[in-house]
């Protein structure tokens, strides 16, 4: 990943303490996600952190953020899983609507 994006990254997240969450106070989508600008693509702030951290995302898989906080970018919150393993999760924690 470009050092650019790398620094961009760093110069708007900050460590909650209490919680772990690396949290994004950049620009926010309205579901709650992080967003920054790449190469001309809107890209989410959790994905670009997990790909730093841990590598491609696998074909197929979404990111879950294990903390629920949709801003986070602690790669160690952060779990590739499928949309019904997502689904399943979000479920369980009670957080979605059907």
């Amino acid at each position: 990943m470009d050092q650019s994006v790398i620094d961009r990254l760093q110069a708007r997240t900050t460590i909650d303490a209490k919680t772990g969450c690396w949290i994004w106070s950049g620009t926010i989508n309205h579901k709650g996600y992080g967003r920054l600008v790449v190469n001309g693509k809107n890209c989410g702030t959790h994905r670009l952190s997990y790909e730093l951290h841990k590598g491609p995302i696998p074909k197929g898989l979404q990111i879950d953020h294990l903390c629920e906080v949709r801003h986070c970018l602690n790669p160690d919150h952060l779990n590739a899983v499928t949309a019904k393993e997502n689904t399943r999760r979000l479920v369980e924690r009670g957080r979605h609507a059907n």
